[in-house]
């Protein structure tokens, strides 16, 4: 029993010998590679804490990144619908200028068809301002029926329809002297001449004479005959149309006598609202106006039967401004 014991003390003893001594000889082997380890591993963990902060700046970046791609995405997604907007807006201009095309076609063809018709309608328009209008005048002196034609271009009567109105008074003068009408002026100024000639008028009676024939042109109302209050008409608007008012036939009349050497004025009878002319001649009897040292005795060219000198009884006092046509 006690040889066992001491046996197994014995054993122990080297057991814990033995392992005094491995720990000894393990720690002298392997406490250098230990501490180097822990180096290495200090070192390592350095180096991932250094890795893990670049990675979370990556992180960061990639974050960041991340989200400039999604703001990216989002501008693309905002260009691919503008970009559809437009190519609608393209397609839609495209057909647009497709029909507007069509239609300009479709114009040009009008253009050209309403250019031919212009063609067409100018040349009749010609031929009927081509025409010569024959007016026929009859009237009555000393128990005698006279009649005149005369032949009127209608391209004349619309030129002078056409041209501005001028004011009241002295341009009325040269409406009277317009030289525009001076040939037809002239064809009825050589039948007064003949007829007076052939009949042995004297001055008087041949003034008469032509104012007859002014006389008995109808009295008309511009209103009525015209889109206007007042419309002077020249001449020859007076002889086409065969009447006229008071300052329509004045101006006739004014334009005969010019033609035919007389000194003769326009008096213009204001307060009267009338028109009438003066002739100034040395065998002039009746009433008259004075006008620089000149006697213009008055003629009528509205109503029958007025001769020189005679003023109706409801202007016999009224004034009178004068426009000689010699001025």
């Amino acid at each position: 029993m006690k040889s066992r014991m001491v046996t197994i003390i014995a054993i122990v003893v080297c057991l814990v010998a033995g392992a005094a001594i491995g720990y000894g000889a393990g720690r002298f082997i392997y406490e250098p590679k230990i501490e180097d380890f822990e180096t290495r591993v200090s070192a390592l963990t350095s180096d991932v804490s250094g890795l893990t902060e670049i990675v979370s700046n990556q992180e960061t970046q990639i974050s960041n990144q991340e989200a400039e791609i999604s703001s990216q995405e989002a501008q693309i997604i905002d260009l691919e619908s503008e970009k559809s907007k437009l190519e609608s807006d393209l397609a839609w201009a495209n057909k647009t200028i497709t029909d507007y095309i069509a239609q300009t076609a479709v114009l040009q063809s009008e253009v050209m068809s309403l250019q031919t018709q212009k063609s067409s309608l100018e040349d009749r328009l010609n031929d009927i301002l081509g025409i010569k209008v024959t007016q026929h005048y009859e009237w009555s002196f000393e128990w005698e029926t006279w009649q005149w034609e005369l032949q009127i271009p209608l391209s004349l009567y619309v030129e002078y329809m056409e041209r501005t109105r001028p004011s009241l008074g002295a341009s009325y003068a040269d409406m009277a002297k317009d030289p525009k009408d001076d040939v037809y002026i002239d064809n009825l100024v050589q039948q007064i001449n003949s007829a007076a000639l052939e009949s042995g008028f004297t001055e008087v009676q041949k003034l008469n004479f032509v104012i007859s024939f002014i006389q008995n042109l109808p009295y008309t109302v511009d209103i009525e005959t015209t889109p206007y209050d007042e419309y002077p008409r020249y001449p020859v608007q007076t002889l086409f149309d065969r009447g006229g008012d008071c300052e329509d036939t004045s101006i006739l009349a004014a334009a005969l006598l010019d033609r035919m050497g007389y000194d003769v004025a326009l008096l213009l009878l204001e307060n009267a609202q009338h028109m009438a002319i003066g002739v100034s001649i040395s065998v002039g009897y009746g009433s008259y106006y004075d006008y620089d040292g000149k006697k213009y005795y008055y003629l009528e060219t509205t109503g029958q039967g007025w001769q020189i000198g005679q003023i109706p009884p409801s202007i016999t006092d009224t004034l009178a401004q004068i426009y000689p046509l010699s001025n």
